[in-house]
């Protein structure tokens, strides 16, 4: 009886211990959480000083003369905002250009007047929001210690940093593509797929991004694509595929409407197909003289009033380059390494863009008669940044995204599976965005967008080496 009853005690008592590591394991995984969210906070507090301190050193203006986007979405943004429609170069109603940031810009100036340092401040805003977007994506594809490592990369990436002070769509367009990632992750990569409600909002997101940049079109076959894999029933994935489509184009049709009625032609988003395609087909298309194809085909149509002129330079651009892309098969082939090399070959550009001046616009002839040359600074030269720091700052930007690159290179290599969707996801929107922009001719500044990847996939590398090293170190001292 003694026996048992000891038994007994024995056994009643041996929970308790199980009861004190359950709670200390449990005590010591809020304590780690609360870690990496201070960590976290220290990261975004950090990018955000970076960020105010580059826009506070560098915040060239889109009047000093240069002539490049910013000078155009700045001038199109206070149209808008005085009510004067989406006019062109040529003041007429225009097309040419997807008008998403101009809008947005609009609405900056019609709340806090025509200043440049709010859309800044949003740029920064932005910067440091997809910090955070990069650290939880790297928690729920890898695990938190990527995330932290990620958004560090991010938060430290000097390209990153520089374009923070352009009145440009890089910086916003970086951020949808993070906060689309992890939507997806989180909405479509499940065993049911999206509610009708996250499709709808979907749907919208596609719609408003493509307003933005008509290159986020990209993503939609891979939504669909990883969606089909996560739902079996083809019925369920079409009904909300389908549902989440026609969002998208709800979204978009207000614009198009407008196209309709101004510029008398079906347009869904923008009319600059045939110059951009054109662009990418045309021999050497990365010299210096081949820049602005259309601008000869301009001056054939000089006598055509707008609209119908920019629709005639667009169907003959795009005319042109198609029969450029049949005349030279062999070059076509070759065209697209081309393509790619320019696209990722440095990460110095936005300094490039600080400087501006890089046209000279007053001395264009197919720029005669456009309010651009009858600006007062036109063709000045710009100095927003001395020579000998210029320099420094694009050495600073092209050795860390090289090292970035490379560490993102082989961590892909080596933590890349085809049937983890989740990996298959990031790849895959990175083959997506580059792709569409091998159809045209992409310069350094089209892989901005992608740089939360690729700092989230080179995390997970140095997240792997820490772990082998550490590992054999462990190791060692055990033996």
């Amino acid at each position: 009886m003694t026996k048992t009853a000891n038994e007994g005690a024995d056994s009643a008592s041996l929970p308790e211990p199980s009861k004190r590591e359950g709670i200390a394991g449990v005590l010591g995984s809020l304590s780690t959480r609360r870690r990496h969210l201070l960590l976290l906070g220290a990261i975004l507090l950090l990018a955000l000083i970076l960020r105010l301190a580059w826009i506070a050193y560098a915040h060239p203006n889109p009047d000093d003369g240069r002539f490049d986007d910013t000078l155009f979405y700045d001038h199109a943004a206070q149209s808008l905002a005085a009510g004067e429609g989406y006019p062109g170069f040529f003041y007429a109603q225009t097309a040419n250009w997807p008008p998403g940031y101009p809008l947005l810009l609009a609405g900056i100036y019609k709340i806090a007047g025509h200043d440049f340092l709010t859309p800044r401040l949003l740029n920064v805003f932005a910067g440091v929001a997809t910090c955070a977007l990069v650290y939880v994506i790297g928690a729920r594809v890898f695990d938190r210690r990527v995330g932290l490592v990620g958004a560090l990369l991010l938060a430290l990436f000097p390209s990153h940093i520089y374009r923070t002070t352009l009145l440009m769509t890089e910086i916003l367009t970086a951020a949808v593509v993070a906060l689309l990632a992890l939507l997806l992750l989180r909405w479509v990569m499940k065993e049911n797929g999206p509610s009708r409600l996250q499709a709808v909002a979907l749907g919208v997101l596609f719609g408003a991004f493509a307003l933005m940049r008509g290159e986020a079109l990209a993503f939609v076959p891979v939504a669909l694509i990883v969606w089909k894999l996560a739902v079996p029933s083809w019925r369920r994935f079409a009904g909300g595929a389908a549902l989440m489509l026609c969002a998208m184009a709800l979204a978009i049709a207000p614009w198009t409407v407008r196209n309709a009625i101004t510029m008398d032609a079906f347009i869904p988003i923008a009319s600059g197909l045939g110059h951009t395609f054109l662009s990418g087909h045309q021999n050497d298309p990365y010299d210096p003289w081949s820049i602005f194809p259309e601008a000869k085909i301009a001056e054939q149509y000089s006598n055509v009033p707008y609209p119908e002129r920019e629709m005639k330079i667009e169907s003959e651009a795009l005319r042109q380059g198609l029969d450029f892309a049949k005349s030279n098969p062999r070059y076509e082939v070759q065209l697209p390494f081309e393509k790619l090399f320019n696209m990722y070959k440095v990460d110095d550009d936005a300094i490039v863009w600080i400087g501006g001046g890089w046209i000279d616009a007053s001395k264009a002839p197919w720029l005669q008669g456009s309010w651009v040359q009858s600006l007062d600074k036109v063709g000045t030269p710009v100095v927003t940044i001395p020579p000998g720091e210029e320099r420094n700052w694009k050495h600073l930007a092209n050795g860390y995204y090289f090292a970035v690159m490379l560490t993102a290179a082989a961590s892909v290599v080596a933590w890349f599976s085809i049937r983890d969707r989740q990996k298959l996801l990031l790849v895959m929107m990175v083959a997506a965005w580059t792709a569409m922009h091998l159809v045209f001719m992409p310069g350094s500044r089209y892989h901005a967008p992608l740089l939360p990847l690729f700092a989230l996939w080179a995390a997970a590398g140095l997240v792997l080496v820490w772990d082998r090293l550490s590992g054999a170190v462990k190791s060692r001292s055990t033996a």
